[in-house]
């Protein structure tokens, strides 16, 4: 394909055992993949094509600015949107004149382009939903392609608040050690709005339990539903022995697809509100789904970012219930009821209001 947009007989040499073309003037064209960024760095380009830009790590063009803005260079940024995702957010910045000295952004739809006939069109139409159409051909950026999170930005309304006397309060944490983090999402379940949440990574377990322990004995004795997958078990048998609440939640795919779609639909319906941070939000943003080719829904941060607030949020979530406005003074009874059952189910004994939390 080269050599039909360039003559050959400016070429000097060819590898291509290292995809590259040595021109005569000294410059050379080289095919390189993105799955590791540490591998751009030192090749000193002049200019670079992104090709399909939206599926690659954020951290391709974190290691090549600094390159090209050293050498004055040039780079264009291609592909098919994916929903309002890195390119989405290239393409505004190419439409804004504050930046119009060395931004630039154009859409060249299927049915403007000429390439494809309108027959083509027609048929694929046939094939495909409105929206992925709209997508795949009129590059059309679809909100929420792709994603799992609807209207995330309206349900992130939640202040910071400390614990209130005679709350109740659910905790989910999400562990991890090294290079994930451990996510602790609180929610209080009047309102069931988001009041506390802490990140952390590279603490030593015992450490990590002592910070759980505490922040559910500060938050009254707060139910705490603990990803206790893997290495999550054992320490949900600590945390047990220590008096702390536990609800421990195993992820299998089918768990996780229920507690994700819980959370999907209480955020889009309105039923909770989280705190307004910004790594929420860019998990939130880019956590989304593959689908088998058995049909199963596989949900997953996309490549290069984490889900561990997103999981930590779920897993909160899932301890929750539904406010209803209208039967409000028989709230508290009927969440006093669902946590007394979970607790006895869990310890296998029977408890009282005074073992809950002290009003």
């Amino acid at each position: 394909m080269l050599f039909s947009v360039i003559d050959r007989r400016s070429v000097e040499k060819t590898n291509e055992s290292e995809l590259i073309v040595y021109f005569k003037n000294g410059s050379y064209l080289q095919l390189i993949g993105a799955d590791n960024p540490d591998r751009l760095r030192g090749a000193g380009p002049m200019g670079i094509v992104l090709d399909e830009y939206d599926f690659m790590k954020k951290e391709v063009w974190d290691t090549l600015e600094p390159i090209i803005r050293q050498n004055n260079g040039w780079a264009w940024f291609v592909g098919t949107p994916k929903g309002k995702g890195k390119l989405y957010d290239l393409y505004n910045r190419g439409q804004d004149p504050r930046f119009a000295h060395e931004w630039k952004s154009y859409l060249l739809r299927a049915s403007e382009s000429g390439i494809i006939t309108p027959q083509q069109l027609e048929e694929s139409k046939l094939t495909m939903s409105i929206a992925l159409f709209n997508q795949e051909w009129e590059c059309d950026f679809i909100e929420g392609q792709g994603s799992v999170f609807r209207n995330v930005r309206q349900a992130a309304g939640a202040i910071p608040k400390p614990p209130q006397k005679g709350h109740l309060y659910v905790m989910g944490v999400d562990l991890a050690k090294v290079q994930d983090y451990t996510v602790m999402a609180i929610y209080d379940r009047a309102d069931n709005h988001q009041v506390y949440q802490d990140r952390f990574q590279t603490l030593e377990w015992p450490f990590q339990k002592k910070r759980i322990t505490e922040m559910a004995r500060l938050y009254n004795n707060a139910l705490t539903i603990l990803d206790a997958t893997g290495v999550g078990d054992p320490i949900a048998d600590d945390l047990l022995r220590e008096n702390v609440a536990v609800e421990p939640f195993k992820f299998t795919n089918e768990s996780k697809k229920e507690a994700v779609e819980k959370l999907s639909i209480w955020i889009e319906q309105k039923k909770m509100a989280f705190i307004n941070m910004e790594e929420t939000l860019l998990e939130f943003d880019n956590y989304s789904y593959d689908i088998t080719s058995s049909g199963r829904i596989i949900y997953n941060a996309r490549e290069g970012y984490h889900d561990d607030i997103v999981m930590a949020h779920a897993l909160a979530v899932w301890g929750l219930t539904p406010i209803i406005k209208e039967d409000r003074p028989e709230e508290t009874p009927l969440i006093r009821e669902e946590l007394r059952r979970r607790i006895s189910n869990t310890y296998g004994g029977s408890y009282d209001d005074s073992d809950l939390i002290a009003v």
